[in-house]
């Protein structure tokens, strides 16, 4: 275990949220752990993915390494998953298993190239999923999310008509998502 928290990287985030689309007004701090095999853009896009659902309940997986877990997690107050988020790509057996097991599920990509390539094979797939919904966030603004990582981040977050402002003081961007189900 002790190698395993050597090759990860700590981060803390705080993340202030307005998101004017749900009325959801809150402050948060996250601690993220990012594995050395793991690109800065997946773990920014894990605080993309947690703006964009934030709520009280909504929990970050605690160890990256293990593949079972979902990204981010909202569980009922028996533990059943109300909310199961995933990042990239994931196979279908995943998919099916999040469905299986969750209430909601929620994919986000953000490779344009690889996105449509496990669209275009998966796609009528995964319409038979009723409680899945797929997003795809543009890939010039998942690589230019990598000009707020930092050990220590601070991200004034604005949701406005589905559209995603992030600013930490020297850096603004425009995050634009697209459903793809």
């Amino acid at each position: 275990m002790d190698s395993m928290l050597s090759r990860t990287n700590i981060c803390k985030a705080r993340l202030c949220i307005a998101d004017i689309d749900r009325h959801y007004y809150q402050s948060h701090q996250l601690t993220l752990a990012q594995e050395s095999s793991e690109t800065i853009r997946r773990s920014m896009m894990r605080i993309v993915a947690y703006i964009y659902n934030a709520n009280d309940d909504l929990n970050i997986r605690k160890q990256q390494w293990h593949d079972d877990q979902p990204e981010l997690m909202q569980q009922y107050d028996d533990s059943k998953i109300k909310l199961w988020i995933d990042l990239g790509q994931p196979d279908l057996k995943r998919i099916k298993k999040a469905c299986t097991l969750s209430k909601n599920v929620i994919v986000y990509t953000y490779n344009k190239s690889h996105t449509k390539t496990w669209w275009d094979k998966n796609k009528a797939k995964l319409h038979t999923f009723n409680n899945l919904t797929v997003y795809e966030v543009q890939e010039k603004n998942a690589k230019e999310l990598e000009q707020f990582n930092n050990k220590r981040m601070n991200l004034n977050c604005t949701l406005q008509d589905g559209d995603l402002q992030i600013n930490d003081g020297s850096n603004h961007l425009i995050i634009e998502r697209e459903r793809l189900m």
